[in-house]
């Protein structure tokens, strides 16, 4: 049993450095199906780097893929959310029993399912929680979702914590119903203020000349969106029908506020505002 960080008892297994175990390791072999990707030539440099021997199977790279794939000591797929579950059946057929498998997408309940069946070996389900411009994994969160044999794991888990990562460990299921906040309705919040100023061609540089500072750092939160590739973000949004439906749900919440200012029902807009700030207030 491992207690969580709010005291309630889990039967996830927990997750601890070992630097024993980082000092006597010896170099992996290792595959990156989509390392090619931004986030993927992330981790291709990072785990290069640690002196790990490291492959990039591509799109076009099928015709590798035993060579590839079957004398792997870890397979990482880092691959678009649409295509995940596809490459996960694909590259199933390579492995070798020993072979680790790992994702890195931002959904963790199909595609752990999905490892799970099509793979007999250890697997488990990796969210980092940042993009692919980071300079280091240092106090940056890793979500880890285990699945089976989650000891062959160990080593990549202790890297990662000499790097300075963090590592919290949930169900695939709260790992998926918690990023429906905390990265779908945040994506449409700051993806809608983007299509508004954008509509009303709003002088961003002369604005930014009388900013507050959480005017400036709204305005950068939605630089950084924008800066994305638009797909990724779109996947993000609409990955599962959860997703779809909160964002939709969010929506609808602004309609009704929108129709208190409107109607400048003052008392209505400080009733939402005292009902959220007790909600808030409790965190």
């Amino acid at each position: 049993m491992q207690l969580l960080d709010n005291g309630v008892k889990s039967s996830i297994p927990a997750f601890t450095a070992d630097s024993s175990s980082l000092t006597n390791a010896t170099p992996k072999n290792i595959t990156v199906i989509g390392g090619s990707g931004r986030m993927g030539q992330l981790f291709v440099q990072q785990l290069s780097a640690a002196g790990h021997n490291v492959s990039i199977l591509g799109s076009k790279g099928w015709d590798d893929a035993d060579t590839l794939l079957s004398q792997a000591d870890l397979v990482l797929v880092s691959v678009p959310i649409e295509r995940t579950i596809d490459i996960i059946k694909l590259a199933a057929k390579y492995l070798s029993p020993t072979t680790a498998l790992a994702d890195i997408t931002s959904i963790k309940t199909q595609p752990l399912q999905a490892m799970l069946e099509y793979h007999q070996g250890p697997v488990i389900g990796l969210h980092p929680m940042f993009g692919p411009k980071v300079k280091s994994f240092s106090e940056q969160k890793f979500v880890v979702c285990p699945g089976r044999n989650e000891e062959t794991f160990q080593w990549l888990l202790n890297w990662i914590k000499t790097l300075g990562g963090n590592i919290i460990v949930c169900t695939p299921e709260e790992h998926d119903r918690l990023m429906v906040f905390v990265q779908a309705t945040q994506h449409f919040s700051r993806f809608s203020l983007g299509a508004f100023v954008t509509e009303e061609q709003v002088d961003l540089n002369r604005s930014l000349l009388l900013s507050t500072p959480n005017y400036q750092q709204e305005i950068d939160i939605v630089k950084g969106l924008f800066a994305q590739n638009p797909q990724l973000c779109v996947e993000i949004m609409l990955a599962t029908e959860e997703r779809c439906q909160a964002i939709a749900h969010l929506a609808s919440t602004y309609n009704r506020l929108a129709q208190l200012v409107e109607q400048k029902d003052r008392s209505g807009l400080i009733q939402e505002f005292e009902k959220a700030k007790r909600f808030i207030s409790n965190f």
